[in-house]
């Protein structure tokens, strides 16, 4: 068993629902510590808790800071009451959720009380005057795609995806991404979700003679558009969607390089944007997140970035992230002295969220802005790309 799934069981994550909230500056946090999203859920409050102890004891200028964790059990109802509840017991920012259908109706809860959200899955969140998403979009992922290929000289792009609503999407996500990077569409291969050879396909993209190609797929059929793409010669950059990884390939990933084609197996040289936290221990010291990253490491892992892996150190950073972002403007807000009346505090502390500028944190960039919800920039995703087997 891993190390962090064992201290997870060891710990007790969650506060009592019936606990007071201490005086000073509480956020509430809320994620799916049981229920079907258990996983993602235990390390998201397993960072809370580590991230809330780091920062107890200097509190907002010797103010308390408490960090008060609630489990919706993957019931957006329920997270909808428990928002209303910590902001009803004086809770000035929420931090949620596991899910996006709890995001969104988080969201929704927390407009109607003038109170600050930072998200933490993505959901449509257009229109929320109060909510701020720390989760890097489809369009977000696919331009740190583009910037990096043209960084390696490479002037058109292909992709393959399924052919369904979800590739749809990615596709459109994927040529604004490449207007956004000055860069221009090669062309394009739909592919159902039950295929299990791809390879003309693979050789119709092949043919297009792209500079690289993107391969957005889902765990089954990913494998599958990769081989075919490689049984039919391309050796050029390939990318996909890190989600779509197994743990096996996370496992080998590393900061991006020149490119070298190795057909070693259907993952080797595959590139993938991350959260920088997701490469704790191998970005180079004078990137613009290696500070941050190890910061995080140190509050939450014990300095031992090893204890979790790559996609798990990635979903515990972005709590980290809110935590430390909310813990800044707190401060802002306190030094400027409104007093304790919490709806003050709560539009003072959104201000500072939307007036701070670009904060490069553990998980990503962040720059909230007056009119939209959208805080994670492509700036804040890193590139890794999966490394031959170990001999």
């Amino acid at each position: 068993m891993h190390r962090l799934v064992r201290l997870l069981l060891a710990l007790g994550l969650l506060l009592p629902a019936t606990a007071a909230l201490a005086d000073g500056w509480t956020v509430g946090v809320i994620v799916s510590a049981s229920g079907p999203h258990t996983e993602i859920g235990r390390a998201q409050a397993y960072a809370a808790e580590r991230t809330a102890a780091a920062f107890r004891r200097d509190g907002v200028f010797g103010a308390p800071f408490e960090v008060v964790v609630r489990d919706d059990a993957g019931d957006p109802r329920r997270a909808e009451a428990l928002a209303a509840e910590l902001v009803e017991a004086g809770a000035l920012a929420i931090v949620c959720c596991t899910t996006p259908a709890a995001t969104a109706r988080v969201a929704d809860a927390l407009d109607t009380r003038s109170t600050p959200h930072l998200a933490l899955a993505e959901a449509d969140l257009a229109g929320r005057f109060w909510s701020v998403s720390l989760a890097p979009t489809e369009r977000t992922r696919l331009t740190a795609i583009a910037v990096d290929a043209s960084t390696q000289g490479k002037a058109s792009l292909a992709m393959m995806t399924l052919d369904s609503a979800f590739g749809a999407a990615a596709l459109e996500a994927f040529e604004r991404a490449l207007a956004d990077a000055g860069r221009s569409l090669a062309g394009e291969a739909r592919y159902p979700a039950d295929a299990t050879v791809l390879t003309p396909e693979g050789l119709w993209i092949a043919t297009r003679e792209p500079g690289a190609v993107v391969v957005w797929g889902l765990p089954r059929d990913l494998p599958v558009a990769l081989d075919g793409l490689r049984r039919r010669g391309y050796e050029g950059i390939v990318y996909a969607r890190a989600a779509a990884l197994p743990a096996a390939a996370w496992a080998r990933l590393v900061p991006a390089a020149a490119h070298a084609f190795d057909a070693e197996d259907a993952w080797t040289g595959v590139r993938v944007a991350l959260p920088p936290a997701s490469l704790a221990g191998l970005l180079p010291p004078d990137h613009p997140h290696a500070a941050a990253v190890s910061a995080f490491v140190g509050r939450v892992l014990g300095g031992d970035p090893t204890v979790a892996s790559p996609a798990e150190r990635g979903t515990m950073a972005q709590v980290d992230d809110a935590l430390v972002w909310l813990h800044a403007a707190f401060e802002q807000v306190a030094a400027i002295g409104l007093g304790a009346d919490a709806a003050t505090r709560r539009l003072a502390v959104r201000d500072a969220l939307v007036g701070a500028p670009l904060a490069r944190l553990a998980a990503g960039a962040y720059d909230a802005a007056e009119d939209a919800p959208q805080a994670a920039r492509w700036q804040g995703l890193v590139v890794g790309f999966v490394a031959p087997r170990a001999p």
